[in-house]
């Protein structure tokens, strides 16, 4: 508890004192910022990760500290999610539990409507360096880099009913089809930050590439698969605790920026 409480309490402190100094004029003024961020990222998978997913899509929040040198220093978690799966449900699912098309049989003697789709999780922190270029000193190309943790899996899900529940992928069974992976990975990003004395005009678009080395999280896969040489259905089985995947997401990442400085005043002359 106490790795996750002073983390909390050391950003909201830096906020705070950030806050709390007399503001510079950001339009002006190279000036350290505390900034939150809500983010929108469209990935394109590569690698081992291609074999599985297809297009997904990833959104999250951070907390960036900029320094007045344009150093940044980012922690920020992300959720992916995807609706596209690069192989059919035969593969996913097996031949134990599918019929010759797929589907999956379920209580009432029919089809099921099954969702598949893939899901993930992923936390990183960065380090960058800002290069000023464009309306202000605050603002400008950034280069960042970090590591991390990335997961992934296999989200299966059906509406719920009392006439037609597949119950080979109910419950817990679930999870020997889900092919959950997870490992530590690495960020690199470079984009443009825009920072501005309004907050509306605050937002920074990026290009990134997330590497992950993973490994199986589940020690056992329930799927079964004819043997070619013996015509003999025969289980997947245990996992590979020594196997490890290339798992490779890429795309472009647009964020919007809620920093902690106040906005300057307008200045008046008199005669």
């Amino acid at each position: 508890m106490r790795r996750i409480i002073l983390p909390i309490l050391l950003c909201l402190g830096l906020t705070v004192g950030v806050m709390a100094q007399q503001p510079k004029d950001v339009m002006k003024d190279p000036i350290p910022v505390a900034m939150f961020q809500a983010t929108y990222a469209f990935h394109i998978p590569g690698l081992d990760t291609k074999k599985l997913y297809g297009i997904s899509h990833n959104i999250g929040g951070s907390f960036v500290y900029k320094t007045e040198s344009n150093w940044l220093f980012t922690a920020n978690g992300n959720y992916i999610y995807g609706t596209k799966l690069n192989i059919d449900r035969v593969q996913i699912f097996g031949e134990g539990i599918t019929t010759d098309v797929g589907e999956i049989i379920g209580s009432a003697g029919s089809f099921t409507t099954l969702e598949i789709n893939q899901r993930g999780l992923f936390f990183q922190g960065e380090v960058g360096r800002l290069f000023p270029l464009g309306p202000n000193p605050n603002s400008g190309f950034f280069v960042q880099a970090g590591l991390g943790y990335l997961r992934s899996r296999i989200r299966v899900d059906y509406p719920v009913t009392m006439l037609n529940n597949p119950y080979q992928v109910d419950g817990d069974y679930k999870y020997g089809y889900d092919r959950m992976r997870g490992g530590p990975a690495l960020h690199l990003e470079v984009g443009y930050l825009l920072l501005s004395d309004t907050r509306l005009l605050n937002a920074s678009v990026s290009f990134e590439v997330n590497y992950a080395r993973t490994r199986d999280l589940r020690d056992y896969d329930f799927r079964v698969f004819t043997n070619s040489e013996t015509g003999v259905m025969e289980p997947v089985g245990p996992t590979d605790p020594h196997k490890r995947y290339n798992d490779l997401y890429y795309g472009i990442r647009v964020t919007w920026n809620i920093p902690t400085y106040q906005r300057q005043p307008e200045e008046y002359y008199y005669n």
